[in-house]
């Protein structure tokens, strides 16, 4: 009718719209995000456990549609400092064939992948596209975010039931530096949600072997860690 506005949608929006919530791309986390309650707080928004730091969360902030276990062929390793958790953040590398990152992947949208590693980078969540496009992380196996970023390092390291299965990590160098408590029981609590038949000597072990724990804490002062509870 003349002199109403039409607040009606282009179609040719609305079909790109429906095309990226049907895009999907599982996360693979090897940090803190191992624990669902914290990545949570990149979907939804929130402080997680043990931080400061309040997320905005996703622009969908609808929760994964799916959570599996996975093995990254990576070595893990803590460098840098975090003034968020107050000590080293999680970083995988290239370790060799025997190299081994307990994950957690998730299974989300597109557009939330892109929001997450948006908030990784401490970039506003802005609707802008940040990552490559959902048909080069199709096509490609490694990406260089645009800038300096910490986690500017993105792998496609696989496929399942017919989506990418995707991390991303530095390629900045750092110093190897130890983890914070509170981070550390963070990732201890992912594990034991992610992988429930590890023991706390198990675990112990699996940290030990990563840069910044070894050498930089004792097996007894680690111990005392995992066997606290979040």
């Amino acid at each position: 009718m003349t002199g109403e506005a039409d607040f009606r949608t282009p179609i040719s929006q609305l079909e790109k719209e429906v095309t990226q919530k049907r895009e999907k791309i599982w996360y693979a986390s090897y940090g803190s995000n191992l624990n669902f309650q914290r990545f949570r707080c990149y979907i939804e928004g929130g402080t997680p456990p043990g931080s400061t730091h309040t997320n905005p969360g996703c622009r969908d902030k609808t929760p994964p549609s799916d959570r599996r276990p996975i093995s990254l062929n990576f070595e893990l390793y803590f460098a840098g400092n975090s003034a968020v958790w107050k000590g080293a953040p999680a970083f995988i590398r290239d370790g060799g064939r025997s190299a081994l990152a307990l994950g957690r992947m998730y299974l989300i949208t597109d557009d939330q992948f892109n929001d997450v590693v948006m908030q990784e980078n401490d970039q506003e969540v802005s609707g802008a596209r940040f990552i490559p496009s959902f048909e080069e992380l199709m096509r490609k196996d490694k990406f260089e975010l645009p800038g300096d970023r910490l986690y500017g390092h993105v792998l496609r390291i696989g496929e399942q039931d017919g989506w990418p299965v995707i991390t991303f990590t530095t390629k900045k160098v750092l110093t190897i530096n130890a983890p914070s408590k509170a981070y550390i029981k963070v990732i201890v609590a992912g594990l034991k949600d992610t992988y429930p038949a590890m023991t706390n000597a198990q675990i112990c072990e699996y940290l030990l072997r990563a840069e910044g724990v070894h050498g930089h804490m004792s097996p007894e002062e680690l111990a005392d860690w995992v066997s606290e509870k979040l």
